[in-house]
């Protein structure tokens, strides 16, 4: 299989985008607003894959480390395997998650952040510190997940980080590993966060 062959067969998953050039193919999916970068010297296989929905999708195994880790392209999400909480969170810290899926669409990331987020501006929301600072390393681990497959989910972690944000009086998060992609992402969090400001006053004048 060579690069074209891979976007030929990408192109054919109704609702995507898709671009290639030398040694990279490029997916759009516009449902769910973020584009998938993938490195073809990293592609080990790719096939037709049956989905509940029925529809046509294709997954395309990506050599990671010495993993090998699916990436499911529907015609309207993206499915991927989390990071594992060990490489997310710092060796010398105790691993406090609940039970993570073995693979994560990316749409129901998106879901399940955005709910912990507007749920904490509830006033009736009640949850143990504990399970909160477990919820909030598996999101972590949810966006570690994406990023390692070319994915840049940067309204997803505007809301893991606003969660994080308010909740860093009633809670003692577990510290993290250094993660340069990570540092990158929150960077786009705070582009995005001023850009949008900026056209708020615009729209005011």
């Amino acid at each position: 299989m060579r690069t074209n062959d891979l976007a030929d067969m990408l192109r054919e998953v109704p609702g995507t985008e898709v671009t290639a050039g030398p040694g990279l193919v490029t997916v759009h999916v516009p449902a769910i607003g973020d584009t998938v970068q993938i490195a073809f010297r990293n592609v080990l296989d790719a096939d037709w894959v049956h989905v509940p929905t029925g529809e046509p999708a294709v997954q395309v195994d990506i050599k990671v480390r010495r993993e090998s880790l699916p990436l499911i392209v529907t015609v309207d999400d993206v499915v991927f395997t989390p990071a594992y909480a060990h490489d997310v969170v710092h060796p010398e810290d105790e691993l406090l998650v609940p039970a993570m899926p073995s693979l994560v669409a990316y749409s129901e990331m998106h879901r399940d952040v955005r709910a912990l987020g507007a749920a904490f501006d509830a006033p009736n929301f009640v949850l143990e510190p504990d399970m909160l600072a477990a919820t909030l390393t598996a999101h972590r681990c949810f966006l570690a997940g994406a990023l390692r497959m070319g994915l840049w989910p940067v309204r997803v972690a505007a809301w893991w980080e606003y969660t994080s944000a308010r909740t860093a009086e009633r809670i003692t998060m577990t510290r993290f590993q250094d993660d340069p992609r990570w540092d990158q992402l929150m960077a786009g969090v705070q582009d995005a966060r001023q850009h949008q400001f900026e056209q708020g006053n615009v729209s005011a004048t």
